[in-house]
């Protein structure tokens, strides 16, 4: 056979323009028969290539004549161990023009390997060229051989300016032979040797199968049965296997028979072709089961999984997905993973965090690992809707893709409570908006629609005290009727993480990251740790003026401003951390005062009477301090919260343009509330009330011009009503009217207090 194949390559002796192209995955034995020869090679893959790859890759070898390889080559023919072609460019220009016929697109654009160095696949491609796609293939290469169907037999392809020129050649023939001298055994011819398990949706071509003889029936084995084999490669029937055996009609071997085959269990496939007792052949097949474990459990799953983009602070936001090892464990193949065209553009790492990306649209091979390993995605930029994607897993160099995910590329924006800016903790304070209204929270996202899981978690060093303070150990969390909105209930104290996280509606629990935003909240529980609200009524009095031109009926001691109310608390907040200190800063704190009542008035001679307006009382609507001096005392803060006030009020001795009516009654029934109330930065608008002090100055006396008579009814300073709650209230159930408080700046202290 050797001598047959020397004068069909070298009819007229040794040249140099004799190639061939070895698929070393074919046998074993290809790559290290070439490796100990003599013969100038090269691999026509690029690049450093792992051990298990450089002994499975195509050779480009120059052949001689008289080389022991061609011996070896001869001896393999009908192994579809690889192709010959004639060309006397050098090696290096040869390399170059077969390595741009490695790659080409199927009919979505996706990349994949072209085995054009294949016999099956060359013998049937090149007959359907046209003119142009000739051109491709050849270019320097004048002719190219592949094996035929038939045994001793190689088929001749020569591209000339009429066209394609083909011509079978019998090694036999040439030598004296005569066709009918040969001797055509049984073989089993796949077209690959690895048969894809379908997977969930994934539906996969049909593997052809050559069974060859002469004219001759047989029985066609299988075992252990994982296949099942159709006379079509679409629809059809399955072929019937009785005991795994077919009896196959000689009218069907003439010469060859090809049968389509499916796969229905990961392992080894033996089928053994038998046209008589003694002359059989056979064929294994690997049967390969590839898994795609995502946040989405099974692949089939039709939502698919959601990889994110970068956060809007420069966090990855990234998918883990996992890749056991094949099935069965002889697989020992590169595997790819890839995006299928038209979807968003996925990066592929190796690590959760860090690290170089590789991108999925040309795809990105692997060894076949031995234990599970993991990957994680990300996102360059959202999908346009959901379940634009998809992700694929597939053998290198095998048709079809083994496993697949639908995949959506999600950006998370971060997480916001009514209209702050979402940039620092979200500090909030507990009771102020009452037990049965939450604070509203929401996180865009892109696309819209995509599902949210919202979850919350306390900071690990929140101290034991502060877990002990609250009636639940979480925060009650609702997910809202529209995704990304949530409402957050402020009965637990303490500090938490807030986390809202795009993952489908039944991913199984684990660490499997996915687009998130996640917020530290702090809600702070304030107490009044001790109330020192005085009324000094001892200097309420009527009196005149040094000039003699004013009555004036006041609480304050003449020629002093001593507040006669002293409104001071003492008050705890306690936050997170291991000193309940965190977030405490955040809490604002002033007294605002609501007049209930104010009948302060005089009468002049002749009965005309003057009433001073409400907003005009002298000491009560002027500005309102609250000094603040933060003291650390076991868990949290205390600091003290004081004001003051002193009302007042006076009235000329002689009617305005009427001198000579004089006054003669002066009076003021006043009535007050005075409310210490607290509030958030992040929520200036929810105001709690701690501590409700309601008093009042009353005086009615009798004047003459330059002097005051006995009171009909003394001045008198007193308290009326206190209230002091556990925990701050709603002002609004407290019915106090609150004027609007300024937002501050993050840097700013406690604020000092209200106008």
């Amino acid at each position: 056979m050797s001598n047959d194949l020397r004068a069909t390559l070298w009819p007229k002796g040794p040249r140099s323009d004799i190639w061939a192209i070895i698929d070393t995955a074919r046998d074993p034995k290809a790559y290290w028969t070439l490796a100990n020869s003599h013969l100038n090679y090269s691999c026509l893959f690029a690049g450093e290539l792992p051990d298990v790859l450089e002994q499975a890759a195509p050779y480009l070898v120059q052949l001689t004549s008289e080389d022991a390889y061609t011996d070896y080559l001869a001896a393999n023919l009908g192994n579809s161990l690889g192709v010959f072609l004639q060309c006397d460019a050098a090696m290096k220009s040869v390399r170059h023009h077969l390595r741009k016929l490695l790659t080409v697109r199927d009919p979505r654009g996706t990349k994949m390997l072209f085995r054009f160095y294949d016999p099956r696949i060359l013998r049937v491609f090149l007959p359907t060229c046209d003119s142009g796609e000739l051109e491709q293939m050849y270019g320097p290469i004048k002719t190219y051989w592949a094996e035929d169907t038939t045994p001793n037999k190689l088929i001749e392809f020569r591209n000339s300016k009429k066209g394609l020129e083909v011509a079978k050649l019998s090694l036999v023939a040439i030598h004296g032979g005569s066709v009918a001298d040969e001797v055509l055994l049984p073989a089993v011819l796949p077209s690959t040797n690895f048969v894809l398990l379908p997977q969930g949706r994934s539906s996969l071509p049909r593997v052809p199968i050559v069974l060859q003889s002469v004219g001759r029936g047989g029985q066609l084995r299988r075992t252990p049965g994982l296949l099942r084999l159709f006379r079509t490669s679409g629809v059809g029937e399955p072929i019937p296997f009785v005991n795994n055996c077919y009896d196959i009609p000689s009218s069907s071997l003439n010469p060859d028979l090809t049968l389509y085959a499916e796969a229905s269990a990961p392992g080894e496939e033996t089928l053994t072709l038998q046209v008589d007792k003694h002359d059989e052949t056979s064929a294994t097949l690997t049967v390969a089961q590839l898994t795609l474990e995502t946040a989405a459990g099974s692949a089939q799953y039709t939502e698919g999984i959601y990889v994110g983009c970068p956060t809007p602070d420069g966090r990855s936001s990234r998918t883990r997905i996992v890749v056991p090892p094949p099935k069965p464990a002889s697989v020992r193949h590169r595997l790819f993973l890839r995006t299928a065209p038209g979807g968003p553009s996925l990066l592929l790492f190796k690590l959760a965090a860090g690290g170089a990306g590789e991108p999925l649209a040309n795809g990105v091979e692997f060894d076949a690992p031995k234990e599970p390993v993991s990957f994680w995605l990300e996102a360059q930029g959202p999908s346009a809707k959901r379940g634009d994607g998809l992700l694929q897993l597939g053998l290198a160099g095998v048709d079809g893709v083994g496993d697949s995910c639908v995949v959506t590329a999600v950006a998370v924006g971060v997480i916001t409570a009514a209209a702050e800016p979402g940039d620092r903790d979200l500090v909030l304070l507990a009771g102020a908006l009452g037990p049965q209204q939450p604070i509203a929270l929401r996180a865009s996202v892109t696309p819209q629609g995509a599902p949210f899981r919202w979850s919350l978690h306390r900071s690990n060093d929140d101290a034991a005290g502060i877990v002990a303070l609250s009636s639940r150990p979480l925060p009650t969390l609702v997910p809202g009727s529209e995704p990304g909105e949530a409402a957050l209930f402020t009965d637990a104290v303490g500090s938490f993480e807030l986390l809202a996280q795009v993952a489908p509606q039944q991913a199984p629990d684990g660490d499997w990251g996915g687009p998130q935003c996640s917020r530290s909240v702090v809600i702070i529980r304030a107490t009044i740790e001790s109330n020192d609200t005085a009324f000094n009524g001892r200097f309420c009095r009527c009196a005149v003026e040094a000039d003699g031109k004013r009555f004036v009926l006041s609480s304050i001691r003449e020629g002093g401003s001593n507040s006669s109310v002293q409104l001071a608390a003492t008050v705890r907040l306690v936050g997170g951390g291991p000193d309940g200190q965190r977030g405490t800063n955040s809490i604002s704190a002033a007294w605002v005062h609501d007049v209930i009542s104010d009948n302060t008035g005089a009468r002049y001679k002749g009965g005309v009477t003057v009433q001073r307006e409400e907003n005009e009382l002298e000491g009560l609507r002027g500005t309102i301090t609250a000094s603040l001096d933060p003291a650390a005392d076991g868990l949290g803060l205390t600091f003290p919260v004081t004001t003051g006030a002193a009302p007042a009020a006076s009235f000329d001795a002689y009617a305005e343009a009427r001198p000579e009516r004089t006054i003669e009654q002066i009076w003021s029934y006043f009535e007050c509330k005075s409310a210490l109330i607290l509030w958030s930065e992040a929520a200036p608008d929810d105001r709690g009330a701690l501590l409700e002090v309601g008093w009042s100055f009353t005086g009615d006396y009798s004047c003459a011009a330059g002097r005051v008579r006995e009171p009909l009814i003394p001045a008198k300073l007193a308290p009326t009503t206190q209230v002091v709650h556990p925990a701050p209230i709603p002002v609004a159930q407290a019915g106090i009217p609150i004027p609007s408080l300024p937002r501050r700046s993050p840097s700013r202290p406690l604020a000092r207090g209200i106008t």
